[in-house]
């Protein structure tokens, strides 16, 4: 007899399942491909037994994109505690990293043109008369680590507090940073006025794109996948495809075609949005992580 659960997504996708094997990837979640009865092919994420239930999160993240943004992305096509149900994304592996690259750089760049409409898209207790702040409308998720994202109206604010300090703080307190690296990023938290923009436009952000997270399929991307969303500045995916994105140097040349890339990012901003997903990866791995963290940090006498 089939479980309640098994009724429930029988129920939403229209037929039943024929068959299922494991899927590569998925650090926090066991993946499988199931073969429905009608011989179409999904993809089904459960939560490890050691890791946080983040399919909720993923699912409002992914159906975000979806209505917010031309993105490509899975669809949402089941969500119960403990599962979630995508649409499968064939695609076969990169061919032309030049054009993929190229592919990538537009569809970044037109996701970074999506920015909130209204203090609404941020849910309760944001300031009147802030149009377009910083955040989301909920805490989020990079890998298995919450991301703080309660409004602000400052970026430089939001920066320091909810990415820069939030996580270095998680990092001391895990015993993965020492108290005097701890203290180095303080000191460059104070000076980060001088260095990053206040009000830049808070663009939608994918938030984890690495090239993991990008389908590609020969010379274009298929789609994006495992996002860990906010707005903010825009430079925060370009440095984070800088550090781990595997992409040709091409992309930035076809970012820049539309979308204009400001001074100062490659000279300064880069390295020290580098910073939030190498904290990310201290907090998780140690290690190596913690040697690149020092590097930047000195770079900004700190």
């Amino acid at each position: 007899m089939a479980s309640p659960l098994a009724k429930k997504l029988e129920k939403a996708l229209g037929c039943g399942i024929r068959g299922s094997r494991p899927m590569h990837g998925g650090d926090i979640a066991d993946v499988s491909l199931l073969t429905l009865t009608n011989g179409t092919r999904v993809v089904a994420k459960r939560p490890r037994a050691d890791q946080p239930d983040t399919t909720g999160t993923e699912a409002l993240m992914l159906q975000h994109l979806k209505v917010h943004s031309s993105l490509p992305v899975p669809d949402v096509l089941f969500h119960a505690p403990g599962i979630l149900v995508l649409s499968h994304i064939p695609h076969a592996g990169v061919k032309d990293v030049a054009l993929a690259s190229e592919s990538v750089a537009e569809s970044v760049a037109k996701l970074h043109k999506c920015v909130a409409e209204s203090v609404s898209d941020f849910g309760h207790g944001v300031a009147k008369g802030v149009a377009k702040p910083y955040g989301f409308k909920h805490d989020t998720y990079i890998g298995p680590l919450v991301q703080q994202n309660a409004a602000n109206a400052s970026w430089v604010s939001f920066f320091r507090n909810r990415r820069l300090l939030a996580m270095a703080g998680s990092c001391l307190r895990t015993g993965k940073l020492s108290p005097a690296d701890h203290d180095r990023i303080e000191t460059l938290a104070g000076k980060l006025e001088n260095l990053i923009p206040d009000t830049p436009s808070a663009s939608l952000l994918h938030g984890d794109l690495w090239a993991g997270n990008m389908l590609i399929d020969g010379d274009h991307v298929a789609a994006f996948i495992d996002p860990a969303i906010s707005y903010g500045h825009n430079e925060m995916d370009l440095a984070f495809i800088d550090l781990m994105g595997g992409l040709d140097p091409v992309f930035f040349d076809a970012y820049h075609e539309h979308r204009a890339i400001e001074p100062g990012f490659f000279e300064e901003r880069k390295a020290l949005y580098q910073l939030w997903p190498l904290l990310v990866h201290v907090r998780l791995f140690g290690g190596g992580y913690v040697a690149q963290v020092s590097r930047i940090l000195a770079e900004f006498g700190c």
